[in-house]
């Protein structure tokens, strides 16, 4: 039966096509890389006009720059040679008519066996301490999984009667001490903040569109961007506004709800919230359903589940441009045959999903042409990731909320997406859905923000599920040990089950901190020797299982967790200086030296941090190419077996 409440949106495009569907407002990109570059390809149009590619290097410029090509309008494909094994950017690909005007928008982050670095960050775990014995031992299994991952995790504890201000000054006291924190991770029912002043008479109508006299979905909305925004000013000392059908959206000087509709600036934490409380219709307790999510949140990170490469949309709303945030971000993860469209429950009840999007007219318990949080309690969808869009449930802190659903069944993270457009296509390479939520909260004009009712950078963009969630978690690597003898250090851990490549062992830079992948290739067993320590010092050792992911936006390295080893490393440098007549000429300015002895087995080159060095060994002579200046080792392998060292230097 279809709902009497319908999604009530002012479209205020900029360009003509506002009454063009989600689908082709959107150009859905892949990525295909290859040894000598990267080819982007979109779905065909038959337009009069050409497509303009956009790229920046940097995730943190916020700055297309002029266009580096024009593809015509008969093409549907754009290769950066540029793009080369190791790299990776972000693309944003303009269709525009004769005329000049814009008529849709792709974006995409390419990579190309693109590997990111390992570096810890820093995360807030809020944990409503209702659940402080309850849940004890499911978030110190939580907190281990986040530690294996490189997460530094800082715990806190917020009671259900402190007030939002009091629950941010918690959160403001720990990353004033510790600058590395980016995350936020709020577990449980912890105050809610409420802000905004929507309505048809202020600068701001509801997201949703529900003025007075059309729903009175009006006042102040839950407002987890309140938390994410350190340094803003969030007042409560103007708005007036109790027009709202319910109590808690009214808002009054002097109540506690903030007067901000918009975000006051630029969000600095992730933030994401589990709280199921209020969700009677299921049949567990609270405890119970977050005791089930953080179950099947470790089953997830720890590949102990998996899901099919593919997404479903069902899209209820064929002139507006919701759904256009499933549309966009699905190409980025899969190719666009695993992208269906479809009936939402009829889909995810057929078979693993990884992705889903579902939008159709809402109440604060339902989406017409999706289903109700009753569904989500009886039937059984199977997914991981959720986008759903609809009037009324993306101010999602009420009874039964249909958006906070999906958490009490399969799902591990769901958003409100489309009122504004999301942007998490990152994760297509690697990144955990935090970094896009912030993104997408923190968009004004960067990224194209849907035109609903002015709802970009609003304060009701939430996401509901853990933030260090990612498309593609690798098996973790919990036990290692390290011994120093005869100037090199012995690994041995223990293996991880799952579907991976091998191991990649990293070495702790005690220098500047930074993580030094050592093996150049996966290590199929579970020991390794490290042979390119040079220095004594302390060392820490980290051992992860890696696999070469190949998705809609190309290819990357996936490194799972891993533990940590410290290690008193001895190595006498002065052993580099008997073998100084190895090869010759050293230093030089041309990377080529000359080998004395013609009767080598093996040639290996790194640098001073123990990174292998790829090299050319031919004639008896060694050519390092377009390679830094400085100091390298040389180590031969002579036919008897025995080994020599020689420091050589490029200047």
């Amino acid at each position: 039966m279809k709902l009497t409440l319908t999604l009530f949106i002012s479209i205020l495009f900029s360009f003509h096509l506002s009454g063009q569907i989600a689908k082709t407002q959107v150009l859905q990109i892949n990525a295909k890389p290859s040894t000598t570059g990267t080819t982007l390809e979109w779905n065909a149009r038959s337009f009069t006009g050409r497509y303009l590619i956009y790229k920046r290097n940097n995730l943190s410029t916020n700055d297309w720059g002029n266009a580096i090509a024009t593809v015509p309008s008969n093409n549907n494909s754009y290769t950066d040679n540029n793009l080369t094994p190791g790299k990776a950017a972000e693309y944003r690909v303009v269709q525009v008519n004769g005329s000049n005007q814009t008529q849709s928008f792709g974006y995409i982050y390419a990579g190309n066996q693109y590997q990111e670095s390992i570096i810890k960050k820093g995360i807030i775990l809020m944990i409503d301490s209702t659940f402080i014995t309850s849940l004890k031992t499911e978030v110190e299994r939580l907190t281990e999984d986040l530690e294996l991952e490189d997460w530094l995790v800082y715990t806190s504890y917020a009671g259900r009667n402190e007030t939002p201000v009091e629950v941010k000054a918690k959160i403001k006291q720990i990353t004033d001490n510790n600058a590395e924190i980016s995350t936020l991770f709020l577990l449980g029912h912890i105050a809610v903040p409420y802000s905004g002043d929507f309505s048809a008479s202020s600068s701001f109508p509801p997201p949703d569109g529900h003025v007075e006299g059309v729903g009175n979905h009006t006042g102040a909305w839950a407002a987890d961007a309140y938390y994410g925004d350190l340094d803003g000013t969030w007042t409560d000392l103007f708005v007036e506004r109790e027009t709202g059908n319910q109590n808690r959206n009214h808002n009054v000087v002097g109540d506690g709800k903030f007067d901000q509709s918009r975000i006051p600036s630029d969000l600095e934490l992730e933030v994401g919230r589990v709280d199921l409380f209020d969700m009677p219709i299921f049949t567990k307790s609270e405890t119970e359903l977050l005791r089930s999510y953080l179950d099947r949140n470790h089953i997830w990170r720890t590949q102990k589940r998996t899901a099919r490469q593919r997404a479903v949309i069902d899209n209820n709303f064929g002139g507006f441009n919701l759904a256009s945030t499933g549309y966009h971000n699905f190409s980025t993860f899969f190719d666009l045959d695993s992208i269906a469209d479809g009936d939402y429950f009829t889909n995810l009840e057929n078979g693993s999903h990884l992705w889903s999007y579902g939008c159709g007219a809402g109440s604060y318990t339902r989406a017409n042409g999706i289903g109700t949080t009753t569904d989500f309690r009886d039937k059984s969808p199977d997914n991981v990731f959720t986008i759903l869009a609809g009037s009324f449930f993306g101010d999602w802190d009420v009874r039964n909320n249909f958006l906070r659903a999906p958490l009490g069944n399969n799902a591990l993270a769901s958003f409100w997406g489309g009122i504004p457009k999301w942007y998490i296509h990152t994760m297509g390479l690697g990144k955990h859905i935090g970094f896009g939520t912030r993104v997408s909260a923190n968009n004004k004009t960067f990224y194209f923000n849907g035109a609903f009712n002015n709802s970009y950078n609003l304060i009701h963009i939430a996401l509901m599920g853990d933030p260090t969630l990612k498309n593609a978690h690798l098996p973790q690597v919990k036990s290692l040990s390290a011994n120093s003898a005869n100037n090199q250090v012995q690994l041995n851990w223990t293996s991880a089950k799952g579907n991976f490549d091998g191991y990649a062992v990293y070495r702790v830079n005690p220098d500047n901190g930074n993580y030094v992948r050592i093996t150049e290739k996966p290590v199929s067993d579970t020991f390794y020797t490290d042979e390119s320590n040079w220095f004594t010092n302390d060392y820490v050792y980290t051992v992860r299982a890696i696999r070469l992911e190949t998705t809609g936006s190309g290819s990357y390295v996936n490194i799972g967790g891993g533990v940590e080893q410290n290690v008193n490393h001895v190595n006498n440098i002065d052993h580099f200086e008997i073998n100084q007549n190895l090869a010759y000429p050293s230093p030089n300015n041309t990377g080529v030296f000359k080998l004395r002895n013609s009767n080598i087995k093996e040639t290996k080159v790194y640098d001073l941090q123990g990174r292998t060095i790829s090299h050319l060994f031919t004639n008896h002579t060694i050519k390092l190419d377009n390679i830094a200046k400085g100091t390298y080792i040389l180590k031969l392998t002579y036919q008897n077996g025995q080994t020599a060292v020689q420091k050589v230097q490029i200047m």
